[in-house]
């Protein structure tokens, strides 16, 4: 199974694309595209080593995995609405257009890399609602917090979640597990302050930002204005949490909720610049349907679709980790991407880019990635007859 991963990797690399034709094509073998393509689809059927495949991709991420690093966490999703024969296809929220469609849900958990801050995947599990043995999303993000804990051991991480992780469930979770984390409020949500309970947006109102802060989000600059106050939930009454009210990024102010301590301005612009961080796991998502056309998979299997989502995942974890560790030879790379702007901070969109056209350019194909042994003597047993 080793080759055929390493047939995977590199077709994906070459062509950037999911689909197996066009993996089969950028392998460039010297048998029919045909028997290539139905080896490739054979195997990604069949292939049950994810535990190994997982284990072999940490034990590359353990290097990046530092004391209090933060751990972004979000859903995703791969949407099929013209799929019909796809196994497994369920209905799921569509992020980029709204509203409901057919396909499956991926959960999600990066760390961004030490210096540059590109996001380092460590959990990315594709699953559907049609399983026999699926349980819930909240399920799925637990066996991801579950290692996120195992990964970390004994280091201190702070979980960060987007609107619609601060149900109960995931707090009581967290609460338990003693982990930090940094989670954006829903409106919806009932709040606590000194006994007396209000709607988030309520509470927010009365607080108008005593700290100023500049900063970039999506490329974008703000101009901030925070507050923070120590509150409690009506489900958690015996728990302190701060409330850190953000207005001038959208018409309404964003409301985080964290149960780390908060007791200086230092403190609060550490949450707040947390909190932005986690764009940087958006960022991964977009990259994976832009730059590799997840959404473009073809394989009808949830096995194939699922492998196929997991390397594409871990290759673009391997590219974090070699634009964060080696600037000088990743120039020549970003030069034959041929982009447009020059200063830019996230790079993987070019290191993708230019990795490919390099791979284009080799003619003989994954055959010089392999050992392949060719005996001069076989030394084969001959019987006279």
């Amino acid at each position: 199974m080793a080759k055929f991963i390493l047939d995977m990797v590199y077709g994906v690399a070459k062509g950037a694309s999911p689909i197996l034709s066009d993996i089969s094509r950028s392998l460039g073998e010297e048998v029919p595209l045909s028997a290539t393509i139905k080896r490739l689809s054979r195997n990604a059927a069949s292939f049950n080593d994810f535990i190994k495949l997982d284990q072999n991709y940490l034990d590359l991420v353990q290097s990046q995995v530092e004391d209090d690093m933060l751990v972004m966490v979000d859903n995703s999703d791969i949407t099929k609405p013209y799929g019909e024969q796809f196994e497994g296809l369920a209905r799921v929220h569509d992020g980029s257009k709204g509203g409901t469609e057919k396909g499956y849900l991926t959960t999600n958990i990066t760390i961004a890399s030490p210096k540059t801050k590109h996001p380092i995947p460590i959990y990315s599990h594709l699953f559907s609602a049609e399983e026999t043995d699926f349980v819930s999303a909240n399920v799925e993000t637990y066996k991801g917090l579950n290692r996120v804990k195992r990964l970390f051991n004994n280091k201190r991480y702070t979980v960060v979640m987007d609107r619609g992780y601060d149900a109960n469930d995931i707090i009581t979770f967290l609460s338990t597990e003693e982990t930090d984390f940094i989670m954006r409020l829903t409106d919806k949500r009932w709040i606590k302050r000194k006994g007396k309970a209000y709607k988030v947006p309520e509470l927010a109102q009365r607080h108008k930002g005593k700290i100023a802060f500049d900063s970039q989000i999506k490329g974008k600059n703000y101009h901030l204005k925070i507050s923070h106050l120590k509150v409690t939930l009506p489900s958690f009454p015996k728990q302190s949490f701060y409330m850190v009210i953000v207005y001038g990024y959208g018409k309404k102010p964003m409301k985080l909720l964290t149960n780390k301590t908060i007791s200086s301005k230092a403190a609060v612009l550490q949450i707040v610049k947390g909190y932005i961080t986690r764009w940087r796991i958006e960022e991964l998502f977009r990259v994976q349907k832009q730059e590799y056309g997840l959404e473009k998979v073809r394989t009808l299997t949830l096995n194939s679709i699922r492998l196929i989502h997991r390397l594409i995942t871990y290759l673009l974890g391997h590219h974090a980790m070699r634009i964060e560790a080696a600037p000088l030879l990743n120039e020549i790379i970003y030069q034959r991407a041929r982009c447009l702007r020059e200063n830019v901070k996230f790079q993987l969109y070019r290191y993708i880019r230019g990795l490919t056209a390099i791979l284009k350019d080799d003619l003989v194909g994954v055959r010089h990635y392999k050992h392949i042994e060719h005996r001069r003597n076989p030394g084969q047993l001959r019987l006279a007859i």
